[in-house]
């Protein structure tokens, strides 16, 4: 008995060491048709690697596919992270590599169809593996043309298209020379005697595609100095700019063509809502043009609806402020003394004149010379004209203080006269702070795009007026501000407001509030499902890791003409007609109020002469 319980256990070990052999060496030869590209072109990432399976049975080879997992961990559990995963629902964070397996053509078409772009990264690493045995090359064809739809490029095909154990890999390109836009398969490997010739090979990971000329369309409209719009002689618009060059440079690297689109009724960013957006974001947002760009930053709203690059533009939202207000002529005759200055002068002066009054008016001290004319007199010395002969040395040494006090006092005056008369009036007004600016009461002018960037600010938001017309030149708004004919300041990419400056600001000139700037970062933007994000954010790195765009840069920052460096010049400024015209409006009041003093006399003196 006891031999054959013996017997008994040998023989159920035996039985289950025979059961689980045939699935380890099938694991060697019969799955290595994914085992190798798997080590091949995952292992270096160094990321976790996402499985997409269905659950039916494949009839045919007798397996689920439970059993390629289960070969899979096996293999390469020392360097692999998994996850499994059965739906298309969206996986978080999302997944870069994957592996999509299905049983036959048809279920790996209906999951094709059903992937959201929200969950999948076009930017990823994608296999597709299919069970079933004969498809044809136009099978394969119609799955790339679905994933083409959906932008998603890095995906290489395996499948059997003649049976067994003869393996195929399949990409596709889309930008071709002689096919742009379409899908052209591609053959990228074999796999003959259990072996795939260069697996290593399939995904170009870090090299640049090449599009061969074809033409992408380019959303942008002016906005200086990041665009300009330059209309040529046979009425055709060409770009230029800071973002128009870093563009150029791209699409030279790239080997694309473009074609610029300006959004429809003259609108600029336009809203950007789930659905029915508008201007350069609705037509990002229902994939009209490849690429977007024109001054426009990044925010949390955008990088949710669409995608972005790398910042290519590294700059300060500020606020452009105006020049202090300009005094007017009669008012610069009164600005070289303050108000206490001028009423101890005035009070200085009307004591004076009451001593002379006392001394030289009273009959009473015959000590005194007698001086007529006492308070013409003193404005005659304090005008720096002539005095009468002073006889009596008491009442010259009076005098002679009188004159040098005056000629102090007048000297003060008209030198600092001098400085406010030749003043221009051009340096910037005290509204450094959103204190400064909501103390005298200023509006803070916006665009709606502009304004998401200032909602939660409480020192901004409840004075914001949008400018709901997006067509009106942020120039003509600048100079109003300067011209003080608009109450408010105006919020603009510091390169916008150094252009205007550069270009404008002999005709007005504006400033740059010093601490209210906000970060501002400009990018290029995408279609939610679209490939170009990762070549751009790459030569994107390049650009400012070899210094162009901060040498593109400089060429507004660093201007001689702009307020940062000015400099006053040596040569004296010869006064114009507004600085000396108040003085001569003096010098008419005067004669108008003595022309009536004088025609008042002559009325006063008829009937005087007729009474004698």
């Amino acid at each position: 008995m006891q031999r054959l319980g013996l017997i008994v256990v040998v023989h159920s070990i035996v039985a289950a060491l025979c059961a689980v052999t045939p699935l380890q060496n099938d694991g060697h030869k019969r799955f290595n048709y994914l085992l190798s590209p798997l080590a091949s072109n995952f292992k270096r990432n160094k990321l976790p690697v996402t499985f997409w399976v269905d659950n039916t049975i494949d009839a045919v080879n007798r397996f689920t596919h439970s059993d390629t997992l289960n070969v899979v961990l096996s293999r390469h559990s020392e360097w692999m992270l998994v996850t499994v995963h059965n739906s298309t629902e969206c996986v978080h964070p999302t997944p870069l590599q994957s592996v999509v397996m299905a049983s036959s053509y048809r279920s790996m078409t209906k999951f094709v169809l059903a992937m959201a772009y929200e969950c999948f990264d076009p930017s990823g690493y994608y296999i597709f593996s299919v069970a079933e045995h004969g498809l044809s090359e136009q099978d394969i064809s119609g799955v790339f043309e679905v994933l083409w739809k959906k932008r998603i490029h890095n995906v290489v095909f395996i499948a059997s298209l003649e049976g067994g154990t003869v393996y195929k890999a399949f990409g596709y390109a889309p930008y071709g020379q002689s096919n742009c836009g379409s899908v052209r398969l591609k053959l990228l490997d074999q796999y003959r005697r259990y072996r795939w010739q260069h697996p290593g090979g399939w995904f170009r990971s870090g090299a640049l595609p090449n599009f061969h000329r074809c033409t992408l369309r380019v959303g942008t409209f002016e906005s200086k100095p990041y665009v300009i719009k330059l209309n040529t002689t046979n009425g055709t618009a060409t770009f230029v700019g800071l973002e128009v060059d870093i563009f150029k440079t791209i699409a030279a690297k790239l080997n694309f063509s473009y074609q610029f689109v300006a959004p429809a009724h003259n609108s600029k960013w336009g809203r950007l809502l789930p659905g029915n957006s508008t201007g350069l974001m609705g037509m990002l947002q229902r994939s009209e043009v490849d690429v977007g760009f024109s001054s426009t930053g990044r925010s949390l709203n955008r990088e949710a609806l669409l995608r972005c690059s790398f910042p290519s533009i590294t700059t300060q939202m500020s606020m452009a402020i105006p020049p202090k207000r300009p005094y007017t002529s009669l008012e610069k005759l009164f600005r070289p003394l303050s108000l206490p200055a001028w009423l101890l002068v005035a009070g200085g002066y009307a004591t004076i004149g009451g001593l002379y009054v006392l001394l030289f008016r009273a009959r009473s001290h015959p000590y005194f010379e007698h001086i007529p004319g006492v308070f013409y007199t003193i404005w005659t010395i304090l005008m720096g004209g002539p005095v009468n002969d002073v006889r009596r040395h008491s009442s010259r040494l009076f005098v002679i203080s009188l004159v040098l006090n005056a000629f102090v006092v007048r000297n003060l005056y008209q030198s600092a006269l001098f400085q406010h008369l030749k003043s221009t009036d051009t340096m910037a007004a005290n509204l450094h702070t959103y204190e400064d600016i909501n103390g005298v009461r200023l509006s803070y002018y916006m665009y709606e795009s502009t304004s998401r960037f200032f909602l939660e600010n409480p020192s901004v938001n409840k004075t914001i007026r949008l400018l709901v017309d997006e067509s009106i030149d942020w120039d003509g708004i600048m100079y109003d501000i300067s011209q003080h004919r608009l109450q408010g300041v105006i919020a603009l990419p510091l390169e916008s407001i150094t252009y205007y400056v550069k270009h404008h600001g002999s005709q007005g000139m504006v400033y740059v509030s010093e601490r209210t700037g906000i970060s501002f970062f400009v990018a290029f933007y995408f279609p939610k499902m679209s490939a170009l994000q990762e070549p751009f954010d790459y030569l994107l790195h390049r650009l400012h890791a070899g210094g162009l765009v901060e040498h593109w840069l400089e060429n507004f920052r660093s201007n001689p003409h702009t307020w940062a460096n000015y400099e006053q010049d040596s040569t004296p400024t010869p006064l114009q007609l507004h600085q000396v015209s108040g003085g001569f409006y003096v010098w008419v009041v005067c004669v108008v109020l003595a022309t009536v003093v004088f025609v008042g006399e002559l009325m006063l003196s008829r009937p005087i002469r007729r009474g004698k």
